[in-house]
Parts: C-alpha cells; sequence; structure tokens
C-alpha cells in the first residue's frame, strides 16, 4: 500500500478540466490542499507571445471561464493565460 500526504495539488488548463469534473462528482464543497489550475497548455506557440495568447484567450473562452468560476467556486487559485508556465510557476512558488 502506497500512502501519500498530498500537500500541494497543481492542474493544467488541459487536463485539468477533466479533474475539474471529477471534484464536481465528488459533491465536496471546497479542495482539501492548497490546489491550483494555470492557464498554459492551451497556448500554442506559433506567431509571437502577444498574438498567440491573444487566438488562445479567443479559441479558449469557453473554457477559460469554465476553470475560473469552478476555481472560485471551490477554492482553488486561478493562474490566468499568460500568467506563466506551470513548471516554473509551481517551481517558483
Amino acid at each position: 500500500i502506497l500512502r501519500l500526504r498530498v500537500d500541494r495539488v497543481a492542474l493544467q488548463d488541459v487536463t485539468g478540466q477533466m479533474a475539474i469534473f471529477q471534484f464536481m462528482m465528488s459533491g465536496r464543497k471546497r479542495v482539501a490542499v492548497p490546489s491550483t489550475i494555470h492557464c498554459d497548455h492551451l497556448i500554442r506557440a506559433e506567431s509571437g507571445a502577444a498574438a498567440d495568447l491573444n487566438r488562445a484567450v479567443s479559441e479558449s473562452a469557453e473554457v477559460y471561464n469554465f476553470i475560473r468560476s469552478a476555481a472560485r467556486k471551490y477554492g482553488l487559485g486561478f493562474w490566468r493565460p499568460g500568467s506563466g508556465i506551470i513548471h516554473q510557476v509551481v517551481l517558483e512558488n
């Protein structure tokens, strides 16, 4: 048996959506440990930082709105698109 004591949960915007849906189905009101969701994986590097960010915000607005509202409701920290890459942000914070 593996026993873990989780002290932080960090999700990204692509796979984090399913984790949020599963959490919603659990019936819990708030997350039990500090948790954050980072909106960085839906941003494709193609044309330059500003253009890529604007395109992602436009194309993924529905996803970002869902993630933002779920984060607010369940007590997750929300890192908006353009706030940094999850791997670096988690390391630095």
